[in-house]
C-alpha cells in the first residue's frame, strides 16, 4: 500500500502508506437524490461529480450506484511517465487485460485510448486474456491527469431481483441497499431492526452486505413468505419473525421503517404515529421510508433531521429520511 504525491506534475509511489481509490458512479436521474445522500453517508462529504478519488478503501459492491473502482497505481499529467513507471515495476500477470475507461470530464479519442491501452499493456510480461481476464488493468484521464491501476467491477448486488415472494409497492433493489448504507455509513458493527420488512427486501440486502440486521412484520403470511426469501438465498430464516413492532422490547443501534401506508389493508394517521413513537423506544437512530414528508411528526416526538432524498417509482413518491 501506497500513497501517491505530487512532485514536478508527477504522482511518486512511497511504500508503507495507502493507496488512491477512484469511485466511478452511475445513476438514473430520478436515483440522483438518494445517491447523493448515500454518497454523504459514506464518504462524509457532498457529491460533486460522478468519479470521486479519496484514499478511503470502501466496498465499492455495497452500492448499486458504484459502477466500479480502480485501484490507483500511478497518475501523472505526462502518460509516458506512466508507461515507464510500470517498466521499472517488472508485472508479470497471467490472463489480463488492459481498458480504457471513459467518463464525463474528459473526452480522449477511441484510437488514442485503444493505443494508449497497447502501450500500457506491452511492458507487462505474462498473457492476455481479452474475454475472461483474472487482472484489469485500466486507466483513464480526468482533467489533465493519467490514472493507472487495477480495475474492480464484479456486481453481484442484484442477486435478490429474483426472490422467490415480492410485491408491487416494494422498495427496488438499488433503493434498499442505499437505505441500508445510509443506516450503517461505514460502521458494519452497528445493529439494525426492519420492524416492517414485509417481505424482507431491506433484510436481504443487508445481510448481502454482513450486516447485523433482523425483521419483523405483524402479518403472518407475509412473515412466512420473508423467511422464505431469506431462506432461498441461504440465510437463517429466523431473522424475521412475526411480531407487532409496538410490543418489540429489544433495542438496536438503527430502526429502518418503511411505515405502512393502507395499500393492502387500512392503515390510519394515529397509527402511523404510535409506530413513529415506538422506534424511540427500540433505536437511537432512524431511516425512515414513507409516502409523504413527516419533518413536523418527527420532530413533535423528539427526532433532529438529519439528512432527506426522494424517491419515485412511477407517480409513487417515497421519502428517504435520516434521524437522530
Amino acid at each position: 500500500m501506497y500513497t501517491i504525491n505530487n512532485q514536478d506534475n508527477k504522482n511518486v509511489r512511497n511504500e508503507g502508506n495507502k493507496l488512491k481509490y477512484l469511485y466511478i458512479y452511475n445513476y438514473s436521474p430520478h436515483e440522483q437524490n438518494l445517491c447523493e445522500m448515500e454518497f454523504r453517508h459514506i464518504f462524509h462529504e457532498d457529491m460533486q461529480t460522478k468519479y470521486y478519488i479519496t484514499n478511503q478503501d470502501f466496498d465499492y459492491s455495497r452500492s448499486a450506484y458504484i459502477r466500479g473502482k480502480l485501484n490507483i497505481l500511478y497518475e501523472s499529467a505526462c502518460f509516458d511517465e506512466i508507461v515507464n513507471f510500470i517498466e521499472q515495476q517488472n508485472y508479470c500477470y497471467y490472463d489480463f487485460k488492459v481498458i480504457y475507461l471513459k467518463n464525463e470530464i474528459t473526452h480522449v479519442p477511441y484510437q488514442e485510448s485503444i493505443d494508449k491501452c497497447k502501450q500500457i499493456a506491452l511492458p507487462i510480461a505474462g498473457s492476455v486474456n481479452m474475454h475472461h481476464p483474472q487482472t484489469i488493468f485500466a486507466i483513464t484521464k480526468i482533467h489533465e491527469i493519467w490514472y493507472f491501476g487495477i480495475y474492480q467491477n464484479d456486481m453481484n448486488w442484484n442477486q435478490h431481483n429474483d426472490k422467490p415472494y415480492s410485491y408491487s409497492h416494494s422498495l427496488a433493489l438499488r433503493d434498499a441497499r442505499a437505505v441500508v448504507n445510509i443506516a450503517l455509513g461505514n460502521d458494519l458493527s452497528k445493529t439494525i431492526v426492519d420492524p416492517c420488512c414485509g417481505v424482507g427486501t431491506v433484510v436481504l440486502e443487508g445481510l448481502s452486505m454482513n450486516a447485523h440486521i433482523v425483521g419483523y412484520d405483524i402479518n403472518k403470511y407475509v412473515a412466512y413468505q420473508a423467511r422464505l426469501n431469506l431462506e432461498h438465498y441461504g440465510y437463517d430464516p429466523l431473522l424475521i419473525q412475526r411480531c407487532d413492532m409496538r410490543t418489540l422490547k429489544k433495542t438496536y443501534d438503527v430502526c429502518i421503517l418503511d411505515i405502512p401506508y393502507g395499500v393492502y389493508s387500512p392503515f390510519t394517521y394515529q397509527q402511523q404515529c404510535e409506530l413513529l413513537e415506538k422506534t424511540r423506544d427500540i433505536a437511537a437512530e432512524l431511516v425512515l421510508i414513507s409516502h409523504v414528508p413527516m419533518q413536523k411528526e418527527l420532530i413533535n416526538i423528539g427526532y433532529h433531521m438529519k439528512d432527506q432524498a426522494m424517491i419515485q417509482k412511477g407517480s409513487f413518491q417515497r421519502y428517504i429520511t435520516h434521524c437522530l
